[in-house]
């Protein structure tokens, strides 16, 4: 059985990150990057963000479609993100509009989508080695769907990567 491990910086006190998989991994042909970043979270939305990762942790390590998670939060800045890598876009669609995660969606989106939040979403094809988290921070921020308080500011526009002949 899959588990997750739990990573704390030991230069912020108020922030930890949880992986299931390895970070390592090569990711196969066909295989995509899902995240989801929100940015000044009040204490109940990151509180509520939190139980609701929970919940839906539980679920991601009985998916066998699922290659690799990272939730992070930190409460300097009020910040949630999670990285989820999947064998493909169709497997990783049918996770997120169904059970625990389709629950919170329709539930709890006001914890995204309201208020002084800021946040991003993107879905993008992705080959070779995982990108670090600094990187994968500044491309959903830089291509994703952007929403400040529940106002779409800007579309995703991912870059489109040739594929080789």
């Amino acid at each position: 059985m899959r588990t997750w491990m739990k990573h704390e910086d030991p230069n912020n006190k108020y922030g930890a990150t949880f992986t299931l998989g390895n970070r390592e991994i090569v990711l196969p042909p066909g295989a995509v990057i899902s995240v989801t970043r929100g940015e000044f979270f009040n204490i109940p939305r990151l509180i509520i963000n939190g139980l609701i990762n929970q919940l839906i942790m539980k679920a991601m390590t009985k998916n066998e479609d699922l290659l690799y998670a990272e939730l992070s939060g930190q409460m300097q800045g009020g910040i949630g993100q999670t990285l989820t890598v999947w064998k493909d876009g169709k497997r990783m669609n049918q996770f997120r509009t169904s059970g625990s995660h389709n629950f919170a969606r329709k539930f709890f989106s006001w914890v995204f989508y309201s208020g002084k939040v800021q946040s991003y979403f993107l879905t993008w094809p992705h080959e070779g080695g995982l990108p670090s988290s600094e990187d994968i921070t500044n491309f959903v921020k830089t291509y994703g769907r952007h929403f400040d308080g529940g106002k779409l500011k800007k579309k995703a526009n991912p870059p489109q990567f040739k594929q080789d002949a």
